[in-house]
């Protein structure tokens, strides 16, 4: 089984005539064989549901991984509506509502606390729903490490606690012993990582906090969440789960030998999981020369997906479903709105491109249709197109038609 969404010429004009220009496709068979591969970790799997919060997409993964991850009230909707249980789910974020507190406390999820202010607030909360808090610490270590292109340690940051609060943090939990179910910690190092090296880096810097907190202040974690980040880069260049769970496992044989105490890892996964998955589909529309660059116009664009647009990194790479044995030719892809902020390729090489082509956007299971301006100049809305094998899943009930674009 491929751990990477791929299309016939043919597959792809028959999804385009039957769901129209420009969609989503998100290969369920290649999900589940991408979480195949992260078994390998040898931890507790979440899913992040920022990563790609359709349903089908998180129906699927029931049984498959072992919890979620949610971000947001209405995430955790979405998960109690596909069918997962309160206690599989684990709600990070650092602006937490008192809805979204009382929520988590009342239904029994597990939650990740960002700040002193927070974990007194789900005390109080607690006490008021005369049940104990299930919570993890999330802490801001002192140490940034670079392997994580999109860093979140290391700095002021609003995300977890800083390493230097460790101590009040844990005269807190003390203190409110009796309200706090206190599992562990968590710590989120950042994004995009692709180094083995790098994630044993940050996951020795957890340890040593983990360590600390129970030599220092008595305090004893059940559970540590590492995090996620794991990269998957444009080039096809991905973390290795198989080497980064094999010395995952080694650090924590060693900390059990060193402390005497067995930890039960926890990863959340996102990008790593689903971006290979899925792919991003637009037709050619139109094509013009412009002072020597030769411009491709798409149906479709930074207003399904903005991630593809480099705004917020690199640009995924373009290819041609329609005829991918093209000469390769260099083109400038743009989409249909009214700003040049709106391209997907400058310059970019691929199987030439004609009027009518349909052209994909790789690595677009993630990030993409809800992480983008999706009503910018009123374009219709993408479908997301579910497959398995060589059979579209059913549309969700109430989902709108669409008229197939023109071939």
């Amino acid at each position: 089984m491929s751990t990477r969404l791929e299309l016939s010429p043919e597959r792809a004009q028959a999804l385009a005539e039957r769901h129209g220009t420009p969609f989503y496709v998100y290969d369920l068979d290649v999900l589940r064989a991408r979480v195949g591969r992260a078994r390998a970790l040898n931890a507790t799997l979440l899913y992040a549901v920022k990563a790609n919060p359709n349903l089908e997409v998180l129906r699927a993964l029931r049984g498959a991984v072992d919890g979620l991850d949610v971000a947001s009230l209405g995430e955790l909707e979405r998960a109690l509506a596909c069918g997962w249980a309160p206690e599989q789910l684990s709600f990070a974020g650092p602006g937490k509502t008192p809805l979204e507190l009382a929520e988590a406390v009342a239904r029994g999820v597990l939650v990740s606390v960002e700040s002193l202010r927070e974990l007194e607030d789900l005390a109080a909360l607690a006490a008021t729903h005369s049940r104990r808090a299930r919570i993890r610490l999330r802490l801001n270590p002192s140490l940034r490490v670079q392997a994580y292109r999109v860093a979140m340690t290391g700095g002021p940051s609003p995300f977890g606690i800083d390493e230097e609060e460790l101590p009040l943090a844990a005269a807190a939990l003390r203190r409110h012993a009796q309200v706090l179910d206190f599992d562990g910690l968590h710590v989120h190092p950042g994004g995009q990582c692709t180094s083995v090296g790098g994630f044993g880096t940050a996951v020795a810097a957890t340890l040593d906090l983990t360590e600390r907190l129970h030599r220092e202040h008595g305090l004893v974690a059940r559970r540590v969440n590492f995090g996620g980040g794991f990269g998957v880069l444009g080039d096809g260049q991905e973390l290795d789960v198989e080497a980064a769970g094999q010395r995952l496992e080694a650090m924590l044989t060693r900390y059990r030998a060193a402390t005497g105490q067995a930890l039960e890892a926890v990863l959340e996964l996102g990008r790593w999981l689903v971006a290979p998955a899925g792919l991003y589909v637009a037709r050619v529309v139109s094509e013009k020369r412009s002072r020597g660059t030769h411009f491709t116009v798409l149906d479709g664009g930074l207003n399904h997906h903005l991630g593809a647009t480099g705004l917020l990194g690199p640009r995924l790479p373009l290819i041609n479903l329609s005829r991918p044995a093209a000469p390769r030719v260099t083109r400038s892809v743009v989409g249909p709105l009214c700003t040049p902020l709106d391209t997907l390729g400058l310059d970019v090489e691929l199987p030439e491109p004609r009027v009518g082509d349909l052209l994909a956007v790789v690595n677009s299971g993630a990030y993409g249709y809800s992480f983008s301006p999706l009503h910018f100049l009123g374009h219709a809305l993408p479908a997301e197109v579910l497959i398995a094998g060589d059979r579209d899943e059913p549309r969700p009930p109430g989902a709108p038609p669409r008229s197939p674009a023109a071939s």
